[in-house]
């Protein structure tokens, strides 16, 4: 089901609008479209453990979950950007995995390969190489800390850019890594583009500097 949601003033033309808005209702995708998780049954699925045990972390286990729904071009463009482009290493959960082509019903050996292609969420946590520019790989402003937040550290992992705001950085990992993150400097781990900043002091006495900086 789907609602439309395009609205405007009195005598406004809709042709005027390039994009179609629409509301989809929210429903969790069938997971067991998927060859590698035929079998995980509900309880599972709804485990946060279990979410966590399964994240794909690397094209060997994107096969092992695709398998032949998507043609193994895919999977040798998605090899060749880990090892020239990526600037992130893969960590992507069940749950972000089974957005992506969420309509389309697998029909055999390689029935899934233009949809995961077209994908905006498998584009933004799983680039491939065809992907980008051959240009600009990247943002062409785009540097290990593009929004400078290291520069403006008060304490390791503490930044103070605005008066009433600071930003910290407890830990160097997310639940999930994004294929263009911004704090690539410093979150998951290395990648042959990227040699990540790791933190130095013991996880304590950072926080305490922290607070202790809070507190002046």
């Amino acid at each position: 089901m789907s609602i439309e949601t395009a609205v405007g003033p009195e005598g406004w033309d809709r042709s005027d609008q390039p994009y179609p808005y629409s509301r989809v209702e929210l429903v969790e995708p069938d997971w067991t479209r998927f060859p590698g998780w035929r079998d995980v049954t509900a309880q599972d699925w709804a485990s946060v453990q279990w979410q966590r045990a399964h994240c794909v972390k690397n094209v060997r286990q994107l096969r092992s979950l695709w398998g032949d729904l998507v043609g193994e071009g895919f999977y040798e463009d998605l090899e060749r950007d880990q090892r020239e482009r990526a600037t992130m290493s893969m960590l992507v959960p069940p749950q972000m995995m089974n957005t992506m082509a969420p309509s389309v019903v697998p029909g055999g050996p390689g029935s899934l390969t233009e949809a995961i292609y077209a994908d905006p969420v498998r584009r933004y946590m799983l680039p491939v190489f065809s992907d980008r520019r051959t240009d600009w790989s990247s943002h062409p402003h785009a540097t290990r800390d593009s929004l400078h937040e290291h520069d403006m550290w008060v304490a390791e992992g503490l930044t103070h850019r605005y008066p009433t705001k600071v930003l910290a950085e407890l830990l160097p990992t997310c639940p999930q890594y994004c294929g263009h993150c911004t704090r690539m400097d410093l979150v998951g781990n290395s990648t042959p583009q990227v040699t990540k900043l790791k933190l130095a002091g013991k996880p304590v006495d950072r926080y305490d500097a922290m607070i202790d900086y809070l507190r002046r």
